[in-house]
C-alpha cells in the first residue's frame, strides 16, 4: 500500500474504531494456481474446517480452542441466507480455496437436503474466523428435526422462524461482518424481516459477557448484502440503485452497520455512487460477461477484510478469549426472558 494509501485510511478512522489494511491478494495467483499445489491444499484446508456448533447447542470446544490462538486480537467474518445461494462457496473464496466449505449441487436439493451443518469454522492463514451457517428458514432443516429431535412443543412454522432468528441474533453478536447472501439484486423479505426481528430481540446482550466493565451493548456489526448469481443483464446501475432504496426503505430505522465498507464501484467504475449502502455483485460461475466470479469474489473479500477492528481493551481480546464469549453469549441468547416473551406472543398469535 502507498503512503497516500495510509494516509487516507488514518483519515477514515473513528474515535471507537481503527480501521485495519485490507488483505489483497494476488488474482493471478488465484486464477492460474497449479492444480497439483490447489489440490493439495484443499486437502489440507479440509482438515481444518471444524464444526463449531451442532444440534443441539453441541459445540466442539476442544478442537475450536485447538485451532484458535491467544495471541491480541480477533477478527470474524459470518454469513446467512437461504438454501442453495451459495453461502459456502462464498466464503471458500474468503479462505482462498474452492470448496473449503462443502457445498451441494442445485439438482441434489431435493434429494439430500441442505449440505451445511449447524456451523462450521474455519480460520485463515491471515487470522480471519469464517463461520459458515446452515441455511435460515430451510424446510430441509425443519424436516431433519422433526426425523431426530423434538420441536419443544412448538408449531413447526413457529420452531423454524425462532430457530432462524436464534441463528442470525447469535452472529449479530459475535461477528465483526455478516454477509446476507441472496439469489441476485432482488429483495427477499423473509431475509429481511428476519434480520429485523433479530435486531429487535438482541437487547441486554452483552458484546463481551466475560469482559469485566466497559460491555457495551448495543453492538452491531456491519452488514453487507451480497447479490449472488446474477446475470450479465442484472449488472446494471438501475436495479443497483433500486435495491440500495428498497434497503435503505426497509432499514431506515436500523442500528446496523450497514454503509461505508463495501463499494461495488471500486472495481466497476458505472456503479461509483455516493453514500451507498454496503451491496456487491458476483456474477453466475458459468457468466463472465462483465467480470469473473472469482476476481469480484476477490475484490469483496479485500474490502471486508479492510472492516474497522475495535481498539482498546476490546481489540486485544483473543481468539480464545472470543470464543468463550461467544459460548457465553449463545446461553445469554437462549436464555433470555425477552426473547421467550417474544416466542410467547409468536405462539398465541399463530394459535389463534
Amino acid at each position: 500500500m502507498t503512503d497516500n494509501g495510509q494516509t487516507k485510511k488514518r483519515g477514515r478512522k473513528q474515535a471507537a474504531f481503527t480501521r485495519a489494511p485490507p488483505i489483497i491478494l494476488d488474482r493471478r495467483e488465484r486464477i492460474e494456481s497449479k492444480p497439483t499445489s490447489t489440490e493439495d491444499k484443499e486437502e489440507e484446508a479440509k482438515d481444518t474446517v471444524i464444526p463449531f456448533m451442532r444440534r443441539p447447542a453441541k459445540f466442539n470446544t476442544d478442537a475450536i480452542l485447538k485451532n484458535l490462538t491467544d495471541y491480541p486480537g480477533h477478527f470474524v467474518i459470518g454469513i446467512i441466507g437461504k438454501q442453495g445461494v451459495g453461502k459456502s462457496t462464498i466464503l471458500s473464496q474468503f479462505a482462498q480455496l474452492d470448496q473449503v466449505f462443502s457445498t451441494q449441487p442445485c439438482d441434489q436439493f431435493l434429494i439430500s437436503g441442505h449440505k451445511t451443518e449447524g456451523i462450521d469454522m474455519y480460520v485463515t492463514p491471515e487470522r480471519a474466523i469464517l463461520l459458515d451457517t446452515e441455511p435460515v428458514l430451510s424446510w430441509s432443516v425443519l424436516e431433519k428435526v422433526i426425523r431426530t429431535e423434538n420441536l419443544d412443543g412448538l408449531n413447526p412454522d413457529v420452531w423454524l422462524e425462532m430457530d432462524s432468528i436464534y441463528t442470525v441474533l447469535f452472529l449479530l453478536s459475535v461477528c465483526h461482518v455478516i454477509l446476507v447472501v441472496n439469489d441476485k439484486p432482488e429483495i427477499d423479505l423473509d431475509i429481511l424481516q428476519l434480520i429485523q426481528r433479530a435486531e429487535a430481540l438482541k437487547f441486554n446482550i452483552p458484546d463481551y459477557p466475560l469482559l469485566t466493565g466497559q460491555q457495551d451493548m448495543n453492538y452491531y456489526p456491519d452488514i453487507v448484502f451480497v447479490c449472488n448469481k446474477c446475470k450479465s443483464q442484472d449488472f446494471t446501475l438501475e436495479k443497483y440503485m433500486n435495491l440500495q432504496t428498497a434497503l435503505g426503505t426497509i432499514f431506515k430505522q436500523s442500528q446496523l452497520k450497514m454503509q461505508g465498507l463495501v463499494q461495488l464501484g471500486s472495481i466497476l467504475p458505472s456503479f461509483i455512487t455516493p453514500d451507498t449502502i454496503n451491496i456487491f455483485f458476483l456474477p453466475d460461475q458459468q457468466d463472465n460477461t462483465i467480470e469473473s466470479f472469482d476476481i469480484l469474489a476477490c475484490e469483496l473479500r479485500d474490502q471486508v477484510t479492510a472492516a474497522p477492528r475495535k481498539s482498546g481493551k476490546k481489540g486485544q481480546v483473543s481468539e480464545k478469549d472470543w470464543f468463550k464469549n461467544a459460548y457465553k453469549i449463545y446461553e445469554l441468547i437462549h436464555k433470555s426472558d425477552y426473547i421467550t416473551e417474544y416466542l410467547q406472543v409468536v405462539r398465541k398469535l399463530r394459535d389463534s
